[in-house]
């Protein structure tokens, strides 16, 4: 199993106001983001109530970004690390397995400015959870979907967010992801 859950964190009064060149000033949209793996969990997501002044910290669009160039790059590279924004030494680590993927979060000290590599870290140890088995097609097919979801989720709040430079990189992700 994987699963993706998002939760936008935004003033959507705010955003809905906004024309395209103050969207394009304010930057991504945050809120909360977590893969799930079986048993295993990666980030932060809840559906309660949000806690006075309580915030989402990940920006969702870079996230999916990320993990689409996963899917499109997986089959050629047999093995994909994204790096966690929020971090600047963990990684989400993919390699190509039987049909499958085996994920884990990694670390590593080497100093990489990059959010998306296809040669293993070096000096790299797995803090938490390692070689979680995932099925390569429902991976693809969820962060497909999630992407989908989450585009439709802006145009709700205001259309002009999907005509965005970031909404636009990743729909041009999305059209490269279909089979």
């Amino acid at each position: 199993m994987f699963e993706i859950k998002y939760r936008i964190i935004i003033d959507e009064s705010y955003w809905k106001k906004m024309n395209l060149e103050q969207i394009e000033k304010e930057g991504g949209i945050e809120g909360f983001f977590q893969i799930n793996l079986h048993s295993a969990d990666y980030g932060y997501y809840h559906n309660r109530e949000l806690a006075k002044e309580e915030e989402g910290f990940d920006i969702i669009s870079t996230w999916l970004s990320n993990l689409l160039e996963v899917c499109l790059l997986i089959d050629d590279t047999k093995y994909v690390a994204i790096k966690d924004t929020e971090s600047y030494n963990t990684w989400l680590e993919f390699i190509s397995a039987d049909n499958g993927l085996l994920v884990s979060v990694v670390q590593s000290d080497s100093l990489i400015s990059e959010y998306v590599i296809t040669k293993p870290l070096e000096n790299r140890v797995y803090p938490e959870w390692r070689d979680i088995k995932a099925n390569r097609e429902k991976f693809i097919e969820e962060v497909v979907n999630k992407t989908k979801d989450f585009i439709t989720d802006l145009s709700q709040i205001n259309p002009l967010l999907s005509m965005s430079q970031r909404i636009v990189q990743l729909q041009l992700l999305l059209d490269k992801a279909r089979w």
